[in-house]
């Protein structure tokens, strides 16, 4: 997923050309045991605070 804001046009180019990645399930499922799911911080609810590995 592109990051929006940049510093510099190789950035622009490297963000933009994320949109034409495509995940196998087994990327996905890694992705998904990795990152923390809901929101974080003190907006995360009980059940939704990320346990970083």
């Amino acid at each position: 997923m592109p990051i929006p804001g940049t510093r510099s046009p190789r950035r622009i180019q490297e963000n933009t050309g994320a949109a034409d990645l495509t995940l196998t399930d087994t990327e996905i499922e890694a992705i998904d045991e990795i990152l923390p799911r809901g929101c974080f911080g003190a907006r995360s609810t009980k059940g939704h605070v990320p346990v970083w590995i």
